[in-house]
């Protein structure tokens, strides 16, 4: 029941992200979006079961990235007038790597490690910024900026 459950749980995401991105409602997408969902799925979910990878993601995770797509919005403003200004200097913006401080999550190893994916995806959904790299034993995050603004990658942190 457990593999049922998880497999039902990657089609309906994989179903609606599919969906999402096709952006047509017409019978020939929603058995395509099916079809490609089970197919994931199915591949999703034996790759679990090989690997014996168990993730927990804490719903207070889920629910603190509320503020991304305002966040994505204001980043590609950011991006764009990097663009403009590489223009008009006639020189590239390049960007910085930077180290933050990094909560790796408390609970168990599947709670931490579900806690530590979640918020370095929804801390790339940025285009100013993406994750290079976590350290849990050292508690930092490595980030690229291409424009530094906090706010691009706050939800890793």
């Amino acid at each position: 029941m457990v593999r049922l459950r998880a497999w039902l749980l990657w089609w309906i995401a994989l179903f609606w992200l599919w969906m999402l991105l096709v952006g047509e409602w017409n019978r020939v997408e929603l058995i395509a979006g099916a079809i490609a969902a089970t197919v994931a799925a199915t591949v999703a979910e034996s790759v679990r079961a090989v690997t014996g990878l168990r993730f927990r993601i804490p719903l207070r995770d889920v629910a603190a990235a509320w503020p991304v797509p305002a966040i994505v919005f204001v980043d590609f403003f950011i991006v764009v007038g990097s663009l403009f200004v590489s223009l008009w200097r006639r020189e590239l913006v390049r960007g910085r790597f930077i180290v933050r401080d990094f909560d790796p999550g408390s609970g168990s190893a599947p709670r931490r490690f579900g806690s530590r994916a979640w918020r370095t995806y929804v801390a790339m959904l940025s285009p100013n910024s993406y994750v290079v790299d976590t350290d849990e034993e050292l508690r930092s995050l490595l980030v690229h900026d291409l424009v530094p603004f906090r706010k691009s990658e706050e939800p890793a942190a």
